[in-house]
């Protein structure tokens, strides 16, 4: 890489450990909702564990691997690059697909779902590129 040129300005790898730390809250959070240890309203905690969950998944995407070179760099832009033509594409999509089979043309995709299957799709195919490199 040219000297000039800006890195993608990532996480330490010790975040990741706090990225899981927030992700286990969020099921534990799940867990003393459904024991009703705690109860605060099905949509204030349906919010609580959705916010806890991307805030997590997140981390995990933005926190540098334990080795870090201009190949994961690079497997990890092809990544992001795959996970935002995805969403794109479910947002264009989506709407046909309901004229297809409901017959109504509308876009009925919830940010929650996009975002989770965007994160997925960068998961799936990180894992994909990292083990075919």
């Amino acid at each position: 890489m040219r000297k000039n040129q800006k890195d993608l300005l990532l996480l330490p790898y010790y975040f990741r450990g706090i990225a899981f730390g927030i992700l286990a809250l969020g099921f534990i959070f799940v867990g003393l909702t459904l024991l009703d240890i705690i109860s605060l309203g099905k949509e204030i905690e349906s919010l609580i564990f959705q916010e806890l969950f991307l805030v997590g998944l997140l981390l995990l995407v933005i926190t540098k691997g334990r080795v870090e070179d201009e190949l994961t760099l690079r497997i990890r832009l092809k990544s992001f690059t795959a996970a935002f033509i995805f969403g794109v594409a479910n947002v264009i999509v989506n709407p046909f697909i309901n004229l297809l089979f409901d017959g109504k043309f509308v876009l009925d995709i919830k940010v929650m779902q996009l975002l989770l299957s965007m994160f997925m799709f960068y998961f799936i195919i990180m894992f994909i590129l990292k083990r075919n490199r």
